[in-house]
């Protein structure tokens, strides 16, 4: 006897939407579905791209259809629904960047390559910036390497409300990041317009609530990800993270043009690995050469906002998800504290302007 159409749809009203509670027939999800003998394909449309809950929906939909006699093989296809498709569920769509309406300043932390700690200064600076009072989120749009998550602890999963995507809470800053949404260890393999779209999702569907500082992780580079953002929402500014190394210092340029041709303002220059110092003493060893950051500070017309020594606390502190900014004796608390105001300071300037 053939498997048909009502059949399927009948085994899938049984499965529940997790953060809804109601079938997904009855909420519009299931947009097709595809019999070829022995052979099934469902595809349903998420509420929102990147769906915490993809795994399970995708998980119970597959129990459910192959639990109907005669079907050998289920694929399930996920897309995400229409802005008109969400306003029927919610009452209404929200607004494309609605997460953002009581963010304050939005700084983005750049890097002209990968390796340069971007990460490492992204996650201390937004500490620091909440040890000053200010109440901070850190979005990691990093999409195809998001370390966010790992430097700060982070392993829960965030979930959905009302069509928007709760963030995840640590040390008094909320975050964000494709990490958490994939798990850990699972690769992202995601083109420019999946990006693109990903970054418009955590920027504008998150529920960021009243920030005074979103700090952005970006990618290396001068890809999707810092035009897609540069076209999004206006940026109070960018920092941009380099070591002393001449060829760290040739992709500055390249990222410094890059958000100058979009009149975005340039914060000022992080040289991290800037030095060691020898334990014990007030000796330092210029491992990575010296003076590159003041070189292309002094090209650009742009402040030094900090100089990060080398320190193993730092890989330690990334490493065990307890950042090096929450130990009060470190050397290196007291650069990005003092970081943190100048950023402060910088970003009310723009603000003003």
């Amino acid at each position: 006897m053939a498997i048909s159409k009502e059949q399927v749809l009948q085994a899938l009203k049984k499965v529940k939407d997790p953060e809804l509670h109601k079938s997904l027939v009855d909420l519009g999800m299931i947009q097709d579905i595809e019999i070829a003998g022995d052979a099934v394909r469902v595809t349903v449309a998420l509420t929102m791209a990147g769906c915490p809950l993809k795994d399970q929906i995708k998980r119970d939909v597959k129990e459910a259809v192959g639990g109907i006699p005669g079907i050998k093989e289920v694929r399930v296809v996920l897309t995400t629904m229409t802005s008109e498709q969400r306003a029927k569920i919610f009452g209404r769509e929200p607004s494309e960047m609605e997460g953002m309406k009581k963010v304050k300043h939005v700084v983005a932390v750049a890097s002209g390559k990968g390796g340069v700690g971007k990460s490492t200064v992204s996650v201390n600076l937004a500490l620091a910036l909440s040890k000053k009072g200010f109440n901070v989120g850190i979005l990691d749009a990093d999409m195809h390497g998001p370390d966010i998550p790992i430097m700060l602890g982070i392993k829960e999963r965030p979930v959905g409300k009302g069509g928007m995507l709760m963030p995840l809470e640590k040390y008094g800053i909320k975050m964000m990041s494709t990490g958490t949404l994939a798990g850990e260890g699972t690769p992202i393999v995601w083109r420019g317009p999946l990006v693109n779209k990903a970054i418009k999702e955590f920027l504008g569907h998150v529920d960021w609530g009243s920030l005074d500082f979103l700090i952005v992780d970006l990618p290396p580079g001068t890809g999707d990800a810092p035009l897609t953002l540069a076209q999004a929402i206006p940026l109070a500014g960018v920092i941009i993270v380099t070591t002393p190394q001449k060829v760290a210092l040739s992709d500055v340029r390249r990222s410094i043009a890059l958000f100058n041709s979009h009149d975005i303002p340039v914060l000022g220059i992080v040289e991290n690995m800037s030095f060691f110092r020898i334990p014990g003493g007030d000796e330092v060893v210029d491992i990575f050469g010296s003076g590159g950051g003041d070189k292309i500070a002094k090209a650009f017309k742009l402040p030094v906002l900090a100089k990060v020594p080398i320190d193993p606390d730092i890989r330690k502190g990334g490493d065990e998800g307890r950042p090096v900014v929450l130990d009060e004796k470190s050397e290196v608390t007291k650069v990005f504290l003092d970081m943190a105001e100048r950023v402060a300071e910088l970003a009310d300037q723009k603000n003003n302007e």
